[in-house]
């Protein structure tokens, strides 16, 4: 059986990290969803120390324009960067 390509999403969103919700674009590919979790990858954008405070802390929510919650890990940015990337659990 071929692989169905999972759809890119993109938007704008929030991100929160530490009870302080900021302002993101967001691009995110969902792979899986089975038995009501979620699997995925993705980025957000914003200004670079936002993403820099992100990105220490680990772990954020993402809220999408849809009023979808995911809970993230952020796993990687370059210091400077208005981008980090992200895992969904």
């Amino acid at each position: 059986m071929p692989k169905t390509p999972k759809q890119q999403r993109t938007g704008v969103g929030t991100l929160t990290v530490a009870r302080e919700s900021f302002p993101v674009d967001f691009s995110v590919v969902l792979v899986n969803e089975v038995d009501g979790r979620r699997g995925g990858k993705g980025s957000v954008t914003s200004d670079p120390e936002t993403m820099r405070a992100a990105f220490r802390a680990g772990r954020a929510q993402l809220a999408l324009d849809d009023g979808v919650v995911i809970e993230v890990g952020i796993v990687a940015h370059s210091d400077g960067s208005p981008t980090a990337y992200f895992q969904i659990p």
